[in-house]
């Protein structure tokens, strides 16, 4: 099967498009690694997710727009759209995925850390209040004829 040279414009814009969704994954991926502070563990893991989501869209996009065959210019055009995505996009969206993260991330855990303060101050407060037997105690301390009933 051979293609016209529109389609293969078309195949190339489209694989420039790709490439810079796969920028997008990646800044995604960065994001959640500067967010949580993820340590070596964490960057492996977001590292597989980018490779599988990239490779899984390549696949995709072989398979279905480029008639099961890998072409160099496809190749090129997905380097060239993550090379614009990383030189024009990046700077912009990246700051702003670590920082939606990050109030996300602080909305979530609002009401636990809430409860949490809510729960430490019940337990300071209740550790403040004498039970039954201590203030018994204290009562026969001041009564001197409860002093004799044992």
């Amino acid at each position: 099967m051979t293609f016209s040279l529109a389609q293969q414009t078309l195949v190339f814009l489209e694989a420039i498009l790709l490439g810079v969704l796969g920028g997008l994954v990646y800044d995604i991926c960065r994001a959640v690694r500067r967010a949580t502070q993820t340590g070596i563990a964490g960057t492996a893991v977001a590292d597989a997710v980018f490779w599988l989501a990239v490779l899984g869209g390549l696949f995709y996009f072989a398979v279905t727009d480029a008639a099961a065959q890998m072409r160099a210019y496809v190749l090129l055009g997905e380097g060239l759209g993550m090379a614009l995505y990383f030189l024009s996009f990046s700077p912009l969206i990246l700051p702003l995925l670590v920082l939606a993260l990050r109030l996300a991330a602080g909305t979530f855990l609002f009401p636990i850390r809430l409860g949490c303060r809510i729960c430490l101050w019940l337990d300071g407060f209740a550790g403040k209040i004498k039970t039954p037997a201590e203030i018994l105690k204290k009562i026969k301390k001041r009564l001197p004829f409860l002093k004799h009933l044992g």
